[in-house]
């Protein structure tokens, strides 16, 4: 049934010229490494061009994350709602909870190779550096922060998860940012109802409590619930 999947989702990209095994974390071949992590080549070179002009006025900015596989998205998941629904939370809680920050495999912006985590080289022995205080106010990657907002679009780059009350899906995430010229490209191009058959096919740990229904709802309230700059034509 998945190798059937695959097959299907190959011959869709023959079609459309669009690589959704690409999109979904599948394979990775349309890649390159950068720092030890994976991007695409046109958004590696922007994010070196970008990271070079910061360091000239000391800011250092260092990947936390970029490519990240459909297995690794499915570890994160799996891991999330088996501690949460250990913790005593019905699976639909564990799923609400887990969907503050972390996304569904097959769906995640960071299987496309254009997204990045980041946070500031200068910075050392800093735990859990991912916490939005943190980029705020006297937070250590404040200084990153306000470059990035007054920068970051020369390159391309622009903040996914905006803090925004307009906006809704995934929780404000100030150090996630998507190069806009080929992620707009990939949302455009992405197949949420192959996305779905895909996922379903796996078996992975809680799909059994996500239809379709549920999936067309969180497509369109969390993968499209994005900084609008993403989305405009």
């Amino acid at each position: 049934m998945r190798l059937a999947l695959l097959l299907l989702l190959a011959y869709h990209w023959s079609i459309a010229q669009v690589n959704i095994v690409q999109l979904m974390g599948i394979e990775s071949s349309h890649l390159t490494t950068f720092e030890a992590h994976k991007l695409t080549p046109e958004t590696a070179t922007a994010f070196h061009a970008m990271q070079v002009a910061a360091l000239q006025e000391g800011i250092d900015i260092q990947l936390v994350s970029a490519y990240r596989s459909f297995e690794r998205q499915q570890y994160i998941w799996e891991d999330k709602f088996e501690r949460y629904t250990a913790e005593g939370e019905s699976p639909e809680q564990a799923i609400a909870r887990i969907l503050k920050y972390s996304t569904i495999p097959g769906t995640s912006r960071h299987h496309w190779g254009t997204d990045i985590d980041i946070t500031d080289g200068n910075i050392k022995n800093e735990k859990r550096v991912l916490v939005p205080s943190k980029f705020h106010g006297d937070g250590p990657f404040a200084a990153l922060h306000k470059w990035m907002q007054e920068n970051a679009q020369r390159f391309g780059f622009y903040l996914v998860y905006t803090k925004d009350a307009k906006r809704a899906g995934f929780s404000y995430e100030p150090w996630h940012y998507s190069y806009l010229p080929e992620s707009k490209v990939f949302l455009n191009n992405y197949n949420s109802r192959m996305a779905f058959a895909y996922f379903k096919s796996v078996g992975v740990n809680g799909s059994e409590h996500i239809d379709r229904d549920f999936w067309d709802a969180y497509y369109h309230t969390y993968v499209k619930g994005i900084n609008t700059k993403l989305i405009e034509d």
